[in-house]
């Protein structure tokens, strides 16, 4: 059964979820999972895209999901509407790293989901509603606070 990981950052702002998770992926492809990072739109996605060309220490390979070189690229991104419009890979079940506004469709086909949250107080409601989603399904959970304010 799938696990969810909800991270909870200090920081307001988007970019700091960005960061994370890169963090994130970047740990994944050193444990050999294979990733899909679900962005809401194609601006985000080609943003982040640019993001892990220039990661500090180590490139993450990455394509769009649905490329022709995605069935052999760890580190997938995608948006929603690129998801729906393709059946996911065999092998993808790695880490599904979420940073729409959503629960994502086919979250389950993945071994593990990431929900990160930053403490803007609009973004932490659409957490908590994602959290009951997850929990009322009986999805095994865990919420992880990294940092606190003003520290």
């Amino acid at each position: 059964m799938t696990r969810v990981d909800f991270y909870g950052l200090p920081e307001v702002r988007a970019e700091a979820r960005e960061r994370f998770a890169i963090r994130l992926l970047s740990r994944a492809w050193r444990e050999g999972l294979r990733s899909v990072l679900l962005l809401p739109d194609d601006a985000s996605r080609d943003r982040l895209a640019e993001a892990l060309w220039a990661e500090p220490g180590a490139f993450l390979p990455h394509a769009h999901f649905g490329a022709s070189e995605a069935a052999r690229t760890p580190v997938l991104l995608a948006t929603p509407e690129g998801m729906r419009a393709r059946h996911l890979l065999d092998d993808t079940a790695g880490l599904l790293v979420n940073l729409t506004d959503a629960v994502p469709e086919g979250f389950a086909a993945f071994e593990r989901v990431a929900e990160i949250v930053c403490s803007d107080e609009e973004m932490r409601a659409r957490a908590r509603a994602h959290y009951r989603f997850y929990r009322e399904r009986g999805y095994p959970l865990d919420y992880h606070e990294l940092g606190k304010k003003g520290s």
